[in-house]
């Protein structure tokens, strides 16, 4: 009865992260069409106030947990958020959506090498032969080859290095701090001041344009707050390489989404570049559920 209830947890579980996989993907296309009407430092700036007010009312009745090291590790967490999210953001408005995810999505790369910094795990020979193989896709992607590598190239890839550093640390500050919710809230709610300092002198109006306030209240309420939520819940209930092959769906969601929404054509380079950093991505976790099931079999 406990295993057929936990198999029964895992299925929703990994139905709920695909659905947060999935948000996250439609946000490429819906914030390009957004940042024609609304400056980045705006947008990422009303994106986290709109998210932390959505989440106030599910912890008020936890405040009193606060401790010095939810406080100080959520306001590292806030800064790295701060500079991943306006990174990516300011790239969108010239790099199309898949290829901003691709990059986005190469930051699962660099996290065992950026890992020993904060006393986990060093990087295994299987970590530098997925690294080769991303980076063969990042060379591809951005055609490297043809030295056309843009100012936006260049910004999403300083955000998925910021995705990393935060990947790595919030690794390292869960296993001190239990209390997911508070965590969430406040990693969320340090992100705006780091965010709102840049938006000195910007015009504020510009939120209220009917395309600009669908897609800030769509990636506040969903991709910010609710798959948050859906993460921190649902994560625990199946296996990190199962939840790793979920998350590296992202790019694949939002080269679709940038297709349907916008029309964007994938280029032979995206393709390629892709499917190679892809590649990357789900080796690990591919390798470790093939083990797993050999080990049970015998």
């Amino acid at each position: 009865m406990t295993i057929l209830y936990f198999m029964k947890l895992s299925s929703k579980a990994n139905l709920y992260l695909s659905l947060a996989t999935l948000m996250w993907g439609i946000t490429f296309p819906l914030i390009r069409n957004a940042l024609t009407e609304v400056d980045p430092f705006v947008f990422v700036s009303v994106r986290f106030v709109v998210a932390t007010l959505v989440l106030l009312p599910m912890i008020c009745t936890l405040f009193y947990k606060t401790t010095k090291a939810i406080l100080l590790g959520s306001l590292i967490i806030g800064m790295l958020n701060a500079a991943a999210y306006l990174c990516q953001t300011i790239g969108l408005e010239t790099v199309s959506s898949a290829r901003a995810a691709f990059i986005t999505g190469s930051s699962v790369i660099f996290v065992p090498f950026i890992a020993p910094l904060f006393k986990l795990d060093k990087p295994g020979s299987l970590d530098f032969l997925c690294a080769l193989i991303g980076f063969s896709g990042l060379y591809v992607l951005t055609d490297l080859h043809h030295i056309q590598l843009s100012s936006g190239d260049l910004w999403v890839f300083f955000g998925a290095i910021s995705f990393s550093l935060q990947i790595a640390y919030l690794q390292r500050l869960t296993q001190a701090i239990q209390d997911y919710k508070l965590l969430a809230f406040y990693q969320i709610f340090f992100t705006i001041p780091f965010v709102s300092v840049l938006t000195k002198g910007h015009d504020f109006s510009s939120i209220f344009q009917p395309k600009a306030m669908f897609v800030i209240l769509f990636c506040a309420i969903f991709a910010t707050s609710l798959t948050y939520y859906l993460q921190n819940k649902y994560q625990k209930f199946t296996s990190a390489p199962k939840a790793a092959l979920i998350f590296a769906l992202e790019p694949v969601f939002a080269s679709l989404f940038g297709f349907f929404i916008n029309h964007e054509l994938l280029s032979k380079a995206t393709i390629y570049g892709g499917l190679l950093l892809l590649l990357s991505l789900v080796l690990p976790s591919l390798i470790s559920i093939i083990s797993q099931s050999y080990l049970s079999i015998r």
